[in-house]
């Protein structure tokens, strides 16, 4: 059979189902949590779930540890299909400064109360992009941003955004989150 002229070859089709496949097996029974962590999906695994339109519902999204970079949250940042969701964590993705233009320019995430971009190779000019459009994520109220390359200078740029925001736990160090009373 000649797939040529479709849009979609058998073997995309396939991988399509494989990743729709072990979605549904991590998606929680109520299908407002997706917990991916760890699976790898990279690149086109993202770009995958922000098509499937089953996610719609969808409130909390862990995609920690699939080395999505910035390509992959491009796909979620800019997705009609994950309008819902209130929790993303894309921890160890290695985003960059160019996946945090993507959250931050993204009218598709006002939803977010909580963003956890922890480990992701994001300086200065990452903080400075995300603090400039911080004030339009409404309903933002945590923030983690521990673990990457961010100088005191790109900090104290976050701390004053957040004075104009709402959030309230802005996290950039990385004994913040962890403290143990005793």
């Amino acid at each position: 059979m000649d797939y040529s002229g479709n849009k979609t070859s058998a073997g995309q089709e396939r991988i399509l189902a494989e990743t729709e496949s072990i979605i549904r097996s991590h998606l929680s029974k109520d299908g407002l949590t997706l917990d991916l962590t760890a699976v790898y999906l990279k690149e086109y695994g993202a770009k995958d779930i922000a098509r499937m339109e089953f996610l719609r519902p969808l409130t909390s999204l862990a995609f920690g540890t699939n080395l999505c970079g910035p390509k992959g949250v491009k796909y979620i940042a800019q997705s009609e299909v994950l309008v819902n969701l209130t929790s993303l964590n894309l921890f160890y993705n290695r985003i960059g400064n160019e996946g945090v233009k993507y959250i931050a320019v993204s009218d598709n995430l006002l939803s977010l109360q909580n963003l956890v971009i922890t480990d992701n190779e994001i300086t200065d000019e990452g903080a400075s992009l995300l603090a400039k459009f911080l004030p339009l994520f409404t309903n933002l109220v945590r923030l983690d941003l521990r673990l990457n390359r961010i100088s005191e200078e790109g900090k104290e740029v976050l701390r004053e955004a957040q004075k104009v925001s709402n959030v309230k736990h802005l996290l950039l160090d990385k004994v913040e989150g962890f403290q143990v009373k005793s």
